[in-house]
């Protein structure tokens, strides 16, 4: 037999009788130990924002130690006509789409929805639209500046909520204007990471 063929043979039966491949054990393996699902408040930029998003991200890497991390700005477009719809309906969707694929192809990834001003009412809109088996996935929701502050989140998550309004911030009691209390929540940063270190 030629040689080229006497190869090509092998590799062909090699190729026939390999381990079929675990997909889903590749994708665990990409899975980190807390996946956190973040958005922005109106009109801020980038997906994670500047007021508490980036510094949340911070103290969060920081508390968890040798935990993995990902920490997941939901894209949407923040206008003031969200806001006063009550929240984006698409960026909602898309937060809770993003927590469902993370829970069903990482089973063991603890998760945790957050959100800033209208990405609070991100969180509260996209927990409604979750299985109660994905609820039960998530481990911490925490908001700031929160529009819906006096609104229960479903089934389990009211119990595992975090909401952070500061003294004089008008939009925690439903009211459209944003005065300088609205914008202090960098200051919360460490509590909160504080919060879901305790969850997880």
């Amino acid at each position: 037999m030629h040689a080229k063929t006497f190869f090509a043979l092998v590799l062909a039966a090699a190729t026939t009788f390999a381990a079929p491949v675990d997909e889903g054990a590749q994708a665990r393996q990409n899975c980190a130990d807390v996946a956190v699902f973040f958005a922005r408040g109106t009109s801020e930029p980038g997906t994670l924002g500047t007021i508490i998003g980036p510094g949340f991200q911070i103290a969060l890497r920081g508390a968890l130690g040798t935990r993995s991390l990902t920490f997941t700005g939901i894209k949407y477009p923040a206008t003031v006509a969200g806001f006063l719809a009550g929240g984006d309906a698409g960026g909602a969707r898309t937060m809770a789409n993003s927590v469902t694929s993370t829970a069903n192809s990482c089973p063991n990834t603890k998760l945790v929805i957050s959100g800033y001003s209208q990405g609070a009412q991100l969180v509260h809109l996209a927990a409604a639209q979750l299985s109660a088996a994905v609820q039960n996935r998530v481990v911490a929701a925490v908001t700031f500046g929160d529009p819906n502050r006096d609104k229960a989140l479903p089934g389990v998550l009211q119990d595992r909520r975090k909401t952070f309004c500061a003294v004089g911030d008008l939009i925690c009691t439903g009211s459209g204007i944003a005065l300088p209390p609205h914008l202090s929540y960098g200051v919360n940063a460490q509590e909160a990471a504080s919060f879901v270190v305790s969850r997880v």
